[in-house]
């Protein structure tokens, strides 16, 4: 029903303009979901590329090699692969394990720990613990 005094194509205009608010308002809180969460696929992606090429630096650069790295060294590796997050040493863990199929070598192994923030519009932020590794067979 429409009020006293209007005319149908007011009535419209207003019901249009209701009408787009409301999908308007549904559309950019799926396309923020949307972009909030390709962020974090990239900071994913960026810390298990950190992990893998700490380990090949570890794998040449091992403790039998001719020129062995430092725990640290290794660690900044990780950190100047990953830029964009400001990772710190704390963040990623070297160790050099026993190869399952060679018991006479070891392995390098990098894992890298980063605390993403997921931000989405009208929640409350949520912490996601985002964790990639690599392991190689030291070459020397």
């Amino acid at each position: 029903m429409r009020p006293r005094g209007c005319s149908i194509r007011a009535v419209k205009r207003g019901q249009t303009a209701t009408e787009f608010a409301l999908v308007t308002g549904v559309f950019l809180l799926a396309l923020f979901a949307i972009i909030e969460m390709a962020q974090a696929v990239f900071a994913y992606n960026t810390i298990c590329e950190a992990a893998q090429e700490a380990a090949r630096y570890a794998m040449v650069h091992s403790p039998t090699s001719a020129n062995p790295a430092t725990t640290s060294q290794i660690q900044q590796v990780a950190i100047d692969s990953a830029v964009s997050l400001n990772l710190t040493q704390n963040d990623v863990s070297v160790s050099w394990p026993a190869d399952g199929n060679l018991p006479s070598k070891n392995d390098a192994q990098v894992s890298v720990s980063y605390n993403y923030m997921l931000r989405m519009p009208f929640m409350s932020p949520i912490t996601l613990t985002l964790s990639g590794s690599a392991q190689t067979l030291v070459s020397q």
